[in-house]
Parts: C-alpha cells; sequence; structure tokens
C-alpha cells in the first residue's frame, strides 16, 4: 500500500492530464481522463470539492462531445449514411447533459426518422438494433461547414464506437494511421490504403491488416481479404472485428459451415456475443439446422442487446412451425412496441 501510495498515479494526475487534453479541444480523451479522476478520487476517500470541479468538467466534455456528435450525424445524413447519423444522435444524447443540445438531437433523429423509409442497412462497426435501421435521406437544412470539426476530432468520432479497446489501439497507432483512416472514411480508400501499407511494411498489426483487408474486401478482392483477415487473427485472436468480417466474407460466398467455428470462438470468449449468436443462428438456418438455430436464438434471448433480433427470427421459425402460442408470447414480450 505505501509503495502504491507513493508511486501510483492519483486523482491529480488524471484532472491535470484531462485539463491539458481539454484546452487542445481531445474531448474524448480528456473525458476518460476525468472519468479516472473522479474513480481514483473515490477510492482515497477525500472530499474536498474536487469531486465537484471534475463532474463539471464531465459534464462540459459530455456537452462538447454532444454538439460533436450532431455535427457529425448532419455531414452523415447529407451523404446518406443513416446508419452512422442514428449512431452519432445516439452518442449525442448519450454524451450530452445540456437540455438544449439533447434537443437539438432529438429533434434531428425525429425528422431524420420520418423522412427516411425503413431499409435494411448493415455494417461491420455498426450496433444498430436489427430491424429497425433506416435507409438514405436527403440532406438536413442546417449543416456545419466541412472544417467544423479538427482532424483529431472526427477521428475520435469514427473511433469512439468501435467495441472494447479498440477505440484506444486505434488511438495509439499514430498521426500517420489517423490521415489515411479518414482518408477512407472520406471515400478515397486507395490513398488510405496505401497509408496502411506503408505502416504495415514496418511492423505487425491486426489492426492495419484488418483495414487493409476491408478495402481489399470492397474492391472485390476477397481472397486477399480473406487472407489477411486471417493473419490478423493470427496476430491477435481476440480482435472481434477481424472474425466478424471473416464471417461476413465467408457467409457471402456460402461457405457457411466454416463460419461456425469463427463465431463459437467469439462466443465463447465474449468477442460481440450478441451480435455473434444471432449469426451462428442465421448460419445454422442457412444449413437449414432448424433446430439448432432455435437454440442458438433462445440461448440469445438472455442477452438485452440480441434479444430483439433473436426474438423476430424465433417467431419466424415457431409461426412456420404452427406453434403460434409460444410465437405470440415472444412477440408480446420481446417485439410490441418496437421502433
Amino acid at each position: 500500500m505505501i509503495f502504491k501510495k507513493l508511486f501510483g498515479k492519483d486523482w491529480r494526475h488524471y484532472l491535470e492530464k484531462g485539463k491539458k487534453y481539454y484546452e487542445d479541444e481531445h474531448y474524448a480523451d480528456a473525458r476518460y481522463a476525468f472519468e479516472e479522476a473522479l474513480q481514483k478520487l473515490g477510492d482515497a476517500g477525500e472530499n474536498n470539492g474536487a469531486a465537484d470541479e471534475i463532474t463539471g468538467y464531465l459534464r462540459e466534455t459530455g456537452n462538447r462531445l454532444g454538439l460533436l456528435n450532431i455535427a457529425e450525424a448532419e455531414h452523415a445524413i447529407g451523404r446518406g449514411d443513416s446508419a452512422k447519423a442514428e449512431e452519432n444522435l445516439r452518442l449525442a444524447l448519450e454524451f450530452a447533459s445540456d437540455q438544449t443540445i439533447r434537443d437539438k438531437a432529438e429533434t434531428l433523429m425525429s425528422s431524420h426518422r420520418q423522412e427516411t423509409p425503413p431499409s435494411l442497412s448493415s455494417h461491420v462497426h455498426s450496433h444498430s438494433c436489427t430491424g429497425c435501421g433506416t435507409g438514405a435521406a436527403a440532406p438536413a437544412e442546417e449543416s456545419f461547414p466541412d472544417d467544423h470539426l479538427s482532424a483529431q476530432e472526427r477521428f475520435e468520432l469514427l473511433v469512439h464506437p468501435l467495441p472494447g479497446d479498440l477505440p484506444q489501439r486505434y488511438a495509439a497507432m499514430g498521426e500517420r494511421f489517423v490521415q489515411g483512416y479518414l482518408l477512407v472514411h472520406e471515400g478515397k480508400e486507395l490513398e488510405g490504403g496505401k497509408i496502411f501499407q506503408e505502416l504495415l511494411a514496418g511492423r505487425e498489426s491486426d489492426v492495419l491488416l484488418y483495414e487493409i483487408a476491408l478495402i481489399n474486401c470492397r474492391h472485390g478482392h476477397g481472397d486477399v481479404g480473406e487472407q489477411q483477415l486471417r493473419q490478423a487473427i493470427a496476430i491477435n485472436d481476440m480482435n472481434p472485428l477481424c472474425y466478424l468480417a471473416l464471417v461476413q466474407l465467408l457467409a457471402d460466398a456460402r461457405r457457411l459451415t466454416e463460419c461456425i467455428p469463427l463465431l463459437n470462438h467469439m462466443i465463447d470468449h465474449q468477442l460481440l456475443i450478441e451480435q455473434a449468436m444471432v449469426y451462428l443462428g442465421d448460419i445454422y438456418q442457412g444449413l437449414g439446422k432448424e433446430e439448432d438455430a432455435l437454440q442458438t436464438y433462445s440461448d440469445a434471448l438472455n442477452h438485452p442487446g440480441a434479444a430483439k433480433g433473436a426474438a423476430e427470427r424465433l417467431v419466424a421459425i415457431l409461426q412456420k412451425q404452427n406453434r403460434h402460442e409460444e410465437a405470440a408470447f415472444l412477440f408480446k414480450r420481446y417485439l410490441k412496441g418496437c421502433c
């Protein structure tokens, strides 16, 4: 305990670190630091007014991130990227405490949903509610100029929704990686991919291999992308995005049986387990293994993030089997009133 007190970083360290990030307008990093400061302060059992100061910074960084997410959502709507817009608006509501900012996000979300016809939308980074996705929409009336966000702010917003420790890992990849990542997300994939290849020449990285593999797959080089995804998994078998991308690649090629061990690995190691369970049920359905699909979807009901998607699929199967009472029960419990 003595050594921990002498050499450990206390709440003051993280408070000052957060202030520095805040002054540099790196609000996501600042928020992480302030959260750590508040945790350390609580662990120390001190009560000298510092908690109010840290909480104030947390509110302010949350509001700043809320505004940045609203700006990014408006850009996404203008590009017709409805899933990204929805994601950013949800993040704005998650971060912001200022009611004016929250009202703006809720108004934009409501008008966007009303103007947009339902359609199926999926992306390897998306965690949206299955069946509640939206398609393209017209640009919002109010829009921020392209230079409203700094490159670092745009990067932080893009990587923030990634699962687990990936936001921190992506942030640690360096400025050159940030440049390539932003180029890819601006539609300049070949330019961004060239930067990733240059970086890969000097290091082993599952992150770089994953990003390069996505570019190759989108440009019709699925065989190369598959090889790179498998190489990425060999480097780091706990990166969930590599497994998810490989599963989607194999499923598109109708190589369904090969998806099963990959999804089981994800489930066993708690890697995007909710998506993995629903995907596994889908694979079993595609293989004609209806009972295995039923069991997998039933297990997925125990996971809140997977329950709705699993229930939708279960209801369809149960109705097909004339098990209407069970289907009605699931519908009432999990699906009634869904957006």
